[in-house]
C-alpha cells in the first residue's frame, strides 16, 4: 500500500476530482484539514498573501509527509509551497516525489511576458510530474520551459453513479446553460438567442454575464445547489456550454456529466474540448461564433432523433472512456511507468 499525501482545498476523503478512486489501485490517502479557527484563518491569509504560497496547509502536513511515499497537489497553486521546500532540499520534501495537476497554468503562460514565464516555471521546478487534462497544453508548458519528461496528459473524468442515463424520451427540460467558471462565454449565447424563438434557462453567477443583460428568450436563474444541478442536467433535452478559446478544456465537467447522463450537448469546439467530443457525440461550433451556435441550437431543438442519437453516443463514450476510475487508473499507470511509485506499470 502506497501512502499519498494530498494537498488540496477541502478534504481528500470527500473525493475531489474523484481522487478517492486511487484507493482501488493500492493507495492510502492522507491529508490535514483546512484552517477552521478565525484567528488561524486570518493569520494564514496574511502570510499566504505575502508569500504567494499555500504555506499553512503544506507546513502542517510535514509530519504526514515524513510517512508518505509521494505528494499529490491539485490544483497547481497547492504545489507551490511544496515545490519551494523541495527546491531548498528541506526534509522530508526533498526526497518525496511531487505530482501536481494544473488547470489554468498553461493558459496563464500563453499570455505571460518572458519574465513572468521564467518565474512561473521556476516556481514549479520542484514538481516531478505535471498532469494536464488535455494534451494540447503539453506543448505550451514545454515551450515555457517545463521539461517534457516531467509532463503528461490524462483525460478528465466524471462519476457515472451520480448521473444515471436518461434517454431523450424521458426529458422535458428544454435548453439549459449552466456553469460559472471564468471560461464561460455567455455573451455569445445571448447573441445566438437574440431575435429568435429559442428559450434557454441560464444558471450561473451574475459576473458571468459579462456586463450584458440577457435578451428575451434567456432566463437568468442564478446558481443552484449540486443536487438541483444534477436534476437539471438529467431533465434537460439540450445542455449548451459556450466557452472561450482557452488552453484548458473549460466547461468539461458540465459537458461530460450532461453527456454521460444522455443529454444532447452543444459545446464550443475548442482544441481541448475536441479531445473529449467529436461530431458523433455533440454539436460543436467555433468559439465566439454566435451564428454557428444559433444554427446548432435550432438543429437540436427541432430534431428529436438527432438529440436522441447524440445523447446515446455521448453517454456511451463518457461512460466507456472518461470516468473518474479510468482517470485515476491512468494516473497510477503513469506514476509506476515513471518510477515515482513502486510496482510494474
Amino acid at each position: 500500500m502506497r501512502r499519498a499525501l494530498v494537498l488540496t482545498t477541502g478534504r481528500a476523503a470527500d473525493g475531489p476530482y474523484g481522487i478517492d478512486k486511487l484507493r482501488g489501485f493500492g493507495y492510502e490517502l492522507v491529508d490535514v484539514p483546512d484552517a477552521r479557527a478565525r484567528l488561524h484563518r486570518k493569520l494564514r491569509d496574511v502570510v499566504e498573501h505575502r508569500t504567494r504560497r499555500p504555506l499553512d496547509k503544506t507546513l502542517r502536513s510535514t509530519l504526514k509527509a515524513w510517512r508518505s511515499d509521494l505528494v499529490i497537489a491539485f490544483l497547481e497553486r497547492e504545489a507551490l509551497a511544496a515545490s519551494w521546500l523541495k527546491q531548498r532540499r528541506l526534509p522530508p520534501w526533498r526526497s518525496l516525489p511531487l505530482v501536481m495537476f494544473e488547470c489554468w497554468l498553461a493558459e496563464e503562460l500563453r499570455h505571460a511576458d518572458a519574465a513572468t514565464r521564467r518565474n512561473l516555471v521556476k516556481s514549479y521546478a520542484g514538481v516531478d510530474l505535471t498532469f494536464a487534462w488535455s494534451a494540447n497544453q503539453l506543448d505550451i508548458l514545454h515551450d515555457a520551459g517545463f521539461h517534457p519528461d516531467r509532463l503528461a496528459s490524462v483525460p478528465f473524468g466524471f462519476a457515472p453513479e451520480n448521473h444515471p442515463f436518461v434517454p431523450q424520451a424521458g426529458r422535458q427540460g428544454g435548453i439549459v446553460a449552466i456553469g460559472f467558471d471564468r471560461g464561460r462565454d455567455y455573451p455569445t449565447l445571448f447573441d445566438a438567442v437574440a431575435g429568435t424563438d429559442l428559450v434557454v434557462d441560464l444558471y450561473c453567477k451574475e459576473v458571468n454575464l459579462g456586463g450584458r443583460t440577457p435578451p428575451p428568450g434567456v432566463n437568468f436563474r442564478g446558481t443552484v445547489p449540486s443536487a438541483e444541478y444534477a436534476r437539471l442536467i438529467a431533465d434537460a433535452e439540450i445542455v449548451v456550454i459556450p466557452t472561450k478559446d482557452l488552453a484548458y478544456p473549460t466547461g468539461q465537467t458540465v459537458a461530460m456529466e450532461a453527456a454521460g447522463a444522455g443529454a444532447c450537448v452543444v459545446v464550443s469546439g475548442t482544441a481541448p474540448m475536441r479531445e473529449y467530443f467529436t461530431d458523433s457525440e455533440a454539436l460543436l461550433f467555433d468559439p465566439g461564433d454566435a451564428s454557428g451556435l444559433r444554427e446548432q441550437l435550432m438543429r437540436a431543438r427541432d430534431d428529436f432523433q438527432l438529440r436522441d442519437s447524440l445523447g446515446r453516443a455521448a453517454a456511451e463514450r463518457m461512460r466507456g472512456q472518461f470516468t473518474y476510475t479510468q482517470m485515476w487508473q491512468r494516473v497510477d499507470r503513469e506514476l509506476r511507468t515513471r518510477g515515482l511509485v513502486g510496482g510494474k506499470p
